[in-house]
C-alpha cells in the first residue's frame, strides 16, 4: 500500500503532463491546417521599406506575381517568362478586370527589368500594380506573417495631340 501512495503521485504528474502534450500537439495541428496556404514562388531578396501595408491577398492561389531575380529574369508564378512574351501571358492568366499584379523584385535587379514588367502590365490593363517588400521589423514565432507591399497606380494613356 505504501507503494501505491508514493507512485501514485508521480503517475498523476505524468498523467498531466501527457494530457498537456495532447493538449499543445492538437492546437499546432489546429492552427497549421486553418492557416492560408502559401503559393509557391521564386525566393528573391525583397528590398526593404518602413511604409508598406499587409497584402494578403498576395498569397492567394490565383494571385498573378511576377517575380524579377537579381539577374533580371522573369518569372509568372514559378513559370520563367521573357519581356516580349509576358502583357499576353499576363492578359491570359487574367482572372477578371479588377485583379492586381504584384512585383516580387530582388533589391538588386536591373531597373530596367522592373520597367519592363511595369509596361507589361499597362499593356495587358491590370486593375492595380503592388511592389512586394519587407519590412525591418520581427515576427512572433507561432504567428501568420503577411506579404506587404507599395501599392502603385499606372499612368492612364493619353490621346495623342492632333493639331
Amino acid at each position: 500500500m505504501s507503494w501505491l501512495k508514493n507512485n501514485f503521485a508521480r503517475m498523476k504528474n505524468r498523467l498531466w503532463v501527457v494530457a498537456l502534450l495532447v493538449v499543445v500537439t492538437t492546437m499546432s495541428v489546429v492552427s497549421r491546417s486553418s492557416a492560408q496556404a502559401m503559393q509557391e514562388g521564386i525566393t528573391v531578396e525583397l528590398a526593404p521599406t518602413s511604409s508598406a501595408v499587409p497584402v494578403p491577398n498576395a498569397d492567394n492561389s490565383d494571385a498573378l506575381i511576377i517575380t524579377v531575380t537579381g539577374t533580371g529574369k522573369l518569372y509568372l508564378g514559378i513559370d520563367p517568362v521573357t519581356p516580349d512574351t509576358l502583357a499576353e501571358k499576363l492578359k491570359a492568366r487574367q482572372s477578371h478586370q479588377t485583379q492586381t499584379l504584384y512585383i516580387k523584385a530582388d533589391a538588386r535587379a536591373p531597373y530596367a527589368s522592373v520597367v519592363k514588367v511595369l509596361d507589361a502590365a499597362h499593356t495587358s490593363d491590370v486593375a492595380g500594380v503592388t511592389l512586394l517588400t519587407t519590412q525591418p521589423n520581427t515576427t512572433h514565432v507561432g504567428t501568420v506573417a503577411f506579404p506587404e507591399g507599395i501599392e502603385m497606380e499606372l499612368a492612364r494613356r493619353t490621346p495623342p495631340v492632333t493639331k
